[in-house]
């Protein structure tokens, strides 16, 4: 391992813990599908939502399914409440509005869904919805509108689609920044760097050496790296795939 390459990963970590939110968090309720549930987790990764709550209620939560979160599960918060009583007082301790996704007459659209400063989003089962009791609890309760012969969609769609809107779905609007507390980023700084040693106790020991002087972030995050592996191999199997070179004028 070249003493390049650490600084690196390091340096990618403190970009995305600079970004990451839990003003804004997701719950499933009773999701059953695990490919649903692992696609949710994998967008909330992905748009730097820290906390995911599973609430089992009447059905055991899905085990992960790695392939399609891509390891996006190493890199979240993941909360486990056994009834919705429970998650619904855990949820109000930590100060979140409740706007639970549920089809019925009156339900607010989701654009005019009040953009709240700490709000987690509800969503239920992928065939019975959400239970009676986060209706009863709820702030708000809001609809995706839809205009096909179709009224509902897919658990992980909807949930994608109400992040992105809540995220960009207003003029002019730039990725939010992250609003974690030092001491949250001290905790997930610590996890993280020891999920990105990958098992060697070498590395390991060096990162820990970088948690009381973190390396400044990156400037930018790149690609993903599956893109690029997946771009290195087109254009070694195919080198006309490979862009020209240009000169400028």
């Amino acid at each position: 391992m070249s003493e390049s390459i650490a600084p690196r990963r390091l340096q990618r970590a403190e970009a995305v813990l600079a970004t990451r939110r839990r003003g804004f968090t997701v719950v499933l309720e009773d999701a059953h599908d695990r490919h649903n549930v692992s696609a949710v987790l994998r967008t909330c990764e992905a748009f730097g939502i820290q906390d995911v709550h599973l609430v089992i209620e009447q059905n055991e939560a899905p085990a992960i399914n790695v392939d399609v979160t891509q390891s996006a599960h190493l890199w979240l918060t993941v909360h486990r409440h056994y009834g919705t009583q429970n998650a619904i007082l855990a949820l109000r301790n930590a100060g979140y509005a409740i706007y639970v996704g549920h089809v019925q007459a009156g339900a607010t659209p989701l654009p005019r869904l009040p953009h709240a400063q700490r709000a987690a989003y509800v969503f239920g089962n992928e065939h019975s919805g959400v239970t009676q009791t986060w209706l009863a609890n709820a702030d708000a309760i809001f609809t995706i509108p839809t205009s096909g012969f179709m009224g509902s969609l897919n658990l992980s769609v909807a949930a994608a689609l109400v992040i992105y809107d809540r995220l960009f779905g207003r003029p002019d609007a730039e990725p939010p920044p992250g609003d974690l507390t030092d001491a949250e980023k001290t905790t997930l700084r610590a996890q993280w760097y020891e999920a990105l040693a990958h098992g060697s106790d070498a590395l390991a020991a060096r990162f820990k050496d970088f948690l009381d002087a973190p390396p400044p972030p990156r400037a930018f995050l790149p690609a993903d790296t599956h893109q690029r592996r997946r771009a290195a191999r087109l254009a070694a199997a195919d080198p006309q795939s490979q862009p020209k070179r240009t000169h400028d004028t």
